[in-house]
């Protein structure tokens, strides 16, 4: 789908666009670099969660924020959304401008990148309604200055994203999936599961991953073989977290696995009416861990 294919214009004069949460389905994870940063290889896939943005013209640039907006800072310069806006002007040599409206859902914390697609989203909406033109490469190199999965939520398709996250090539499945999102109410700390994994806390002599035969697998297939190398991590600092994935893979009948650095974990399914019932059946069983069910996106 074209950029401009995803903002929708109100009848108002105002422009809309979603910012779409992701999973990784499978995180590998190597050694530290010499620049403090580890290489990785993921596959990452939009889901159909997400926030909204919404741009109205007028005025010097001011973010409003709606919804979960609990602990989300609505100054420009400490939201990503806002140092998007202010970067692309920039780009552009010009004074940003207008209200943008983040409507909050996707929760924080949970390795769904919604922060990256609030920011990531903002760019190719604000291009459009600034009537811009950058084009999706220009679009792409602002998007890596904000952040390593910024670049992603660009053209937000299924992808095998290497390097720090930002060298991407499509890989889309080859079989409808559907997922579960189960929830908890804590968040994980990024940095200190990166020092576990670090300092030890990581899947045995696991090889190199065939990505084009992961996209191959039906669910049942492939729920049965995805890893994430920072899950031994989070919960080897998380008790909590890896207690919950084992009584959640008691529920649902099938492994569970974490999305990114967590604390979100899921698992596959096939069909929409599946998700549905296990998220139902997961939700019953696991107390205020919230489970959602939700399309994973092909194109």
């Amino acid at each position: 789908m074209a950029l401009e294919e995803r903002i929708e214009r109100l009848s108002d004069g105002a422009w809309r666009i979603c910012a779409p949460a992701k999973l990784n389905l499978g995180l590998r994870v190597f050694d530290l670099r010499a620049d403090g940063f580890h290489p990785l290889e993921t596959w990452m896939v939009p889901i159909s969660w997400h926030d909204t943005l919404t741009y109205r013209p007028g005025g010097p640039l001011r973010l409003l924020i709606t919804g979960r907006s609990a602990g989300v800072p609505a100054e420009i310069e400490k939201n990503l959304v806002g140092r998007a806006a202010v970067r692309l002007a920039r780009e552009a040599g010009r004074d940003p401008w207008g209200v943008v409206e983040l409507h909050k859902v996707l929760p924080p914390g949970g390795g769904l990148g919604g922060g990256s697609s609030d920011a990531a989203n903002a760019l190719v909406l604000l291009d459009a309604a600034w009537g811009l033109g950058l084009g999706t490469e220009k679009l792409l190199a602002v998007a890596a200055e904000l952040g390593s999965d910024v670049p992603f939520f660009v053209p937000a398709v299924p992808s095998l994203c290497r390097g720090r996250g930002e060298v991407m090539s499509p890989l889309r499945p080859m079989h409808g999936l559907y997922a579960v999102l189960m929830l908890p109410e804590r968040g994980m700390p990024t940095g200190p599961v990166f020092g576990a994994f670090d300092a030890g806390h990581r899947h045995p002599g696991a090889g190199a991953t065939d990505w084009e035969r992961l996209a191959r697998l039906p669910s049942a297939e492939l729920n049965q073989e995805l890893v994430n190398d920072l899950e031994p991590a989070a919960f080897s600092i998380g008790g909590w977290l890896k207690e919950l994935g084992e009584i959640a893979s008691k529920v649902a009948g099938q492994k569970v696995h974490m999305t990114g650095s967590g604390s979100t974990l899921f698992t596959l399914c096939d069909s929409a009416e599946a998700a549905r019932g296990l998220a139902e059946k997961c939700s019953e069983a696991l107390g205020q861990c919230v489970s959602i069910p939700v399309r994973i996106s092909r194109q």
